[in-house]
């Protein structure tokens, strides 16, 4: 009986992973500085957050997709993640510069 629990168990882990494994797309995130950031969203930024300049860092999101052997990444969502007066401040912005969502560290918006 334990010897066909464990061997079950085994089985499972095996083809759960080989399941995992073949999943072709998934999110990722990465730090990029600002001159790989789209213009557009570093214009917007600067409009209406120009006081949190050089106090944060830029983030990345974005998907990564392989089909066919052939991997391609495609970009979310920009944030920029700074601190004021003490709080962090997370800015999220989408590809084309739209200020989606501001969120400081009590998660207000």
């Amino acid at each position: 009986m334990k010897k066909s629990l464990i061997v079950a168990l085994f089985a499972l882990f095996v083809f759960g992973g080989t399941a995992f494994a073949q999943k072709s797309s998934f999110d990722k995130s990465k730090k990029v500085t600002e001159s790989e950031v789209p213009v557009a969203v570093v214009k917007a930024f600067q409009q209406e957050h120009s006081d949190l300049k050089d106090q944060g860092y830029w983030k990345l999101f974005y998907t990564e997709k392989t089909e066919n052997g052939r991997t391609t990444f495609t970009p979310q969502r920009y944030t920029y993640n700074a601190k004021k007066d003490g709080e962090k401040v997370v800015l999220t912005y989408s590809v084309d510069g739209v200020l989606e969502s501001t969120t400081n560290a009590a998660g207000k918006r």
